[in-house]
């Protein structure tokens, strides 16, 4: 196992990097179809419209959001710059820009963004400004990520494993290669870091997935409710026979952690031909 440190700035980073296909993304201030959001200054969030699969999705993200980081380089231009993430279904992220210079070279503006969901499900989407000196900083609403549901039809998994309050995981159906896996894991399992700041939960627990030897991915296992949690599903793909191993770590705001590990062991399962 492990261990995978997570960022405590303004917020904690809960970046899925599963594998199911990919959102495509894209700069696009034209937009008229489809839906939008608006992350707006204060934290609040619009949203215009419904998410739909194969349907444009606006972004368009107020700046001073993540403040930090700013800073020129050589010649006056601005040494920062804002990246949006979104996961599908806690898939591998895509990315997209949600700034641009300014007339003069000497400074970013907002820069309105499309994504357009592949798959219907959940889409969550964060932010990340970097600059050139190495200073980081996400908007992520305490590493849970912004979560929307995405109208249309989800990728078939021929398989599901089930992570219950309680017990052993419990799988129904073939882990075949070239497939994908459903991974639902129970909110309630893990509950040793569960923490709220303003009614809001700032606790998150993301799984690990193995296969063989190779780099562990990660995903989202849930999304916040209300002060709470509930428990979403994600997809990862299994591209290969090996076995799979997975995991969960709880973190939240203070720097509590926990694993749900077997021990270090990790949970296994064989992914046939």
């Amino acid at each position: 196992m492990r261990l995978h440190l997570l960022f405590l700035a303004l917020s904690i980073c809960a970046c899925g990097s599963g594998s199911s296909d990919d959102a495509a993304t894209g700069d696009d201030a034209n937009q008229t179809e489809g839906a939008s959001i608006q992350f707006l200054s204060g934290f609040s969030t619009r949203v215009s419209g419904s998410l739909a699969a194969r349907k444009p999705v606006r972004i368009e993200y107020a700046l001073d959001r993540l403040p930090d980081c700013r800073g020129n380089v050589g010649g006056g231009g601005p040494g920062w710059s804002i990246t949006g993430y979104a996961s599908e279904n806690g898939g591998k992220p895509t990315t997209f820009e949600v700034t641009s210079l300014s007339d003069d070279g000497k400074d970013r503006v907002a820069k309105p963004a499309t994504i357009t969901p592949s798959q219907g499900g959940d889409i969550a989407v964060w932010f990340e400004v970097t600059s050139a000196f190495g200073c980081h900083k996400y908007d992520s609403a305490f590493g849970q990520n912004y979560h929307f549901g995405v109208a249309g039809a989800e990728p078939v998994a021929g398989a599901t494993i089930t992570f219950d309050k309680n017990g052993e995981p419990k799988q129904d159906g073939a882990l075949k290669a070239g497939g994908k896996v459903k991974i639902r894991y129970s909110q309630d399992r893990l509950t040793q870091c569960v923490r709220t700041q303003m009614g809001n939960p700032v606790w998150t627990i993301t799984g690990f997935a193995q296969l063989d030897r190779e780099k562990p991915i990660t995903f989202d296992t849930g999304r916040p409710k209300g002060s709470d949690r509930e428990t979403i599903d994600a997809l990862v793909d299994v591209p290969h026979e090996g076995d799979l191993a997975l995991w969960f770590q709880t973190t939240s705001l203070g720097g509590c952690m926990q694993y749900d590990s077997k021990n270090g062991a990790n949970y296994k399962f064989h992914v046939d031909r």
